[in-house]
């Protein structure tokens, strides 16, 4: 085999089934190189659902922090006008 990748201009493939097709154009992955490149996307895509669970935990408190200087400003500011 040449390498990982090999490009395809034109090819005629069988299937495990038996049937014959016609492919143009392309790229051949060695099964080493599909199964380096899939485990590398599955990574990709851990890394990609764990940023966007800490993402979205900034702005939830920040919101909460807002929503709780907001409730105090408003119970000191009664209390101030009670005196």
């Amino acid at each position: 085999m040449h390498g990982t990748v090999v490009e395809v201009k034109s090819a005629r493939l069988q299937t495990f089934e038996g049937e014959e097709l016609e492919v143009h154009g392309g790229a051949y992955l060695s099964p080493e190189a599909y199964l380096t490149t899939n485990a590398e996307l599955e990574r990709l895509r851990e890394r990609q659902a764990e940023s966007a669970q800490k993402s979205r935990l900034v702005p939830t408190l920040v919101l909460g922090a807002s929503l709780l200087g907001l409730a105090a400003g408003y119970w000191f500011a009664r209390r101030s006008n009670e005196d």
